[in-house]
């Protein structure tokens, strides 16, 4: 029984990948181009119908010169919404089954030891869908968080950058009437990386640079979490015995020296300045000082031997990097350092491997968007 639930899944995931790349299709096409055979097609074209989410277009002449019934894709019946937490923002998408966005909102706030964040959430949440007319066509809601989360008892369970512990997420749920879906942060991200590059990489991890840092890891096509969903937590990894102390309690964890919450830091110790943020280091020109190129060199090198490491761990054919980090590579020449920090010896060689995201720091705000679509993905 579980082995045809699993292959049903996966012939319906195919014939989705399908029709949502082509403009105009038929059965038959479907049943050739995937080799399945014709009532398979018609049992999933009768589901996507009932949802909407093919229309009949009428009887179309094919290349053998016989009229067939033809559909087109409507990627507009079925939406959702996707939320990106971090420590002092939250921003919202709404998007469509493309992943095409339909419109998109930031707001700042902090939620560090907040007792009202899952109520903030709610309410930006009404706020964001207030009068929207096709509410009854959201799939969903995915929320991406940085720390360990429990979608099936919907709990927040770790997020130390918060010092928020065992928040109860099903409140969101309740109110808004509609699923929630609860994923980390990196998972996310590396979630949108494989599907908004059309599955081209089937060992991949998303190296999440944000106020921590994390990494999100597909193997053979699947999401891999380990035993506990507590898999890629490298921002935790010492990298310097008996270093800073950080939020989860241990000393010298790799996001003390390289999140965007410590390089900032570590500019705004060195200059004494009261308040910096992230591009101000490079609207400032602060990098191109001496203090400010040693700085990112120990960044870079740190960074790069954390990438290393979990190269040689895991053996990927692609590594995307993410995050705002990712907006400044042009001015200090980040890509090609940080390739010659990570691929220095005989077993990590092809620097090919290692990219930016071109999606910027939204990755994972768009992987908690598609989760709602995850039975077609």
């Amino acid at each position: 029984m579980f082995y045809q639930k699993k292959e049903k899944l996966k012939n319906k995931n195919k014939i989705f990948k399908f029709i949502s790349s082509h403009k105009e299709f038929n059965k038959q096409s479907i049943a050739e181009a995937l080799d399945f055979s014709f009532p398979t097609v018609t049992k999933f074209i009768d589901e996507f119908l009932k949802l909407e989410i093919i229309n009949e277009i009428g009887f179309i002449e094919g290349k053998s010169g016989r009229k067939s019934l033809t559909y087109r894709f409507n990627p507009n019946n079925l939406l959702s919404v996707g939320i990106k937490v971090e420590v002092n923002r939250i921003n919202l998408i709404l998007i469509n089954l493309n992943g095409q966005e339909i419109k998109k909102s930031e707001i700042y706030n902090n939620f560090f030891n907040d007792v009202n964040f899952v109520n903030f959430i709610v309410t930006e949440l009404k706020k964001f869908l207030y009068n929207f007319s096709d509410y009854k066509k959201i799939r969903g809601i995915g929320i991406s968080l940085p720390g360990i989360v429990n979608d099936i008892t919907k709990q927040f369970e770790i997020g130390t950058n918060f010092q928020l512990f065992s928040k109860d997420m099903k409140f969101i749920e309740d109110e808004m009437q509609l699923p929630v879906y609860l994923i980390n942060e990196a998972n996310a991200g590396v979630f949108a990386e494989y599907i908004l590059s059309n599955y081209i990489h089937d060992n991949l991890a998303y190296i999440s640079i944000d106020t921590g840092v994390g990494a999100g890891i597909i193997i053979n096509g699947k999401l891999y979490q380990g035993s506990h969903s507590q898999a890629g937590e490298i921002g935790h990894i010492s990298v310097i015995p008996n270093g800073k102390k950080c939020s989860c309690g241990n000393f010298g964890c790799l996001e003390r020296y390289c999140s965007n919450t410590s390089l900032v830091e570590s500019f705004k110790n060195e200059f004494k300045l009261e308040s910096l943020k992230l591009y101000e280091i490079f609207s400032l020109k602060l990098h191109e000082t001496e203090q400010g190129k040693e700085i990112l060199n120990t960044y870079i090198s740190y960074l790069g031997s954390a990438i290393r490491t979990f190269q040689l761990i895991f053996d990927l054919n692609k590594i995307i990097v993410g995050g705002e980090i990712c907006y400044f590579t042009d001015e200090f020449n980040f890509k090609e350092r940080l390739k010659a920090e990570v691929f220095n010896n005989i077993f990590c060689k092809d620097d090919t491997i290692l990219e930016f995201s071109r999606h910027g720091d939204l990755s994972n705000l768009f992987g908690a968007a598609l989760l709602p679509f995850k039975e077609f993905l």
